[in-house]
């Protein structure tokens, strides 16, 4: 029981710096700056179509899955990157400001940029699981957004988590924190992915 318990966890730890590594050498093919919004794509669809079979999960089938994507990661990621600096510097600039308005429009800048960060992690998740377009897949991640607000709390706390021990052991961008994002979006997304597949 001890060494099955044993051989599950290397299991997953291997299929999680697997993945990972995947997406750096994706993006790596794509110059980093074309590589990125593929490279999330495909690693979110080989774990939603594989899991930890790490067996199955091959350089072969991700390469051919960023071509597959190139255009639409690049679109998705550049799309939500803008919102995402612009929302950024707002807020920059609005903290330096003092006043009750401008905390309240720190606040309302700040829900308003997890939120975008919390739908674009949905709708790559979505992406992997459903043949649909991006408008379609971000309208879905809207629905999903609001449709459980809990999900949203334990996706933007399991980010932080995963953002702040890496923070501690920087080591793990090259092996695991990309992976370990997608994961945990995904298991938060399950019950919302059910739901859809039920209403189809």
């Amino acid at each position: 029981m001890v060494s099955r318990a044993v051989q599950q966890i290397f299991i997953k730890v291997y299929t999680i710096i697997k993945l990972n590594l995947f997406f750096w050498g994706l993006s790596f093919c794509g110059g980093i700056i074309l590589g990125v919004g593929p490279a999330l794509l495909v690693v979110n669809e080989l774990y939603y179509d594989y899991g930890f079979q790490y067996g199955q999960v091959s350089w072969k089938i991700a390469w051919k899955l960023f071509k597959e994507n190139f255009t639409a990661g690049n679109e998705l990621f550049y799309s939500f990157a803008v919102v995402t600096v612009v929302l950024s510097y707002s807020l920059f600039l609005s903290v330096q400001l003092r006043g009750l308005s401008f905390i309240v429009t720190d606040f309302i800048i700040g829900i308003v940029l997890l939120s975008t960060i919390c739908i674009y992690a949905y709708v790559l998740s979505i992406k992997a699981g459903f043949e649909i377009n991006i408008i379609n897949g971000f309208k879905l991640a809207c629905a999903h957004f609001f449709f459980n607000f809990f999900d949203n709390i334990k996706e933007i706390i399991g980010l932080a988590v995963v953002i702040g021990v890496t923070y501690k052991f920087s080591g793990l961008i090259l092996f695991a924190t990309v992976s370990l994002m997608i994961i945990y979006t995904q298991y938060v997304g399950r019950n919302w992915h059910m739901h859809v597949e039920e209403l189809n």
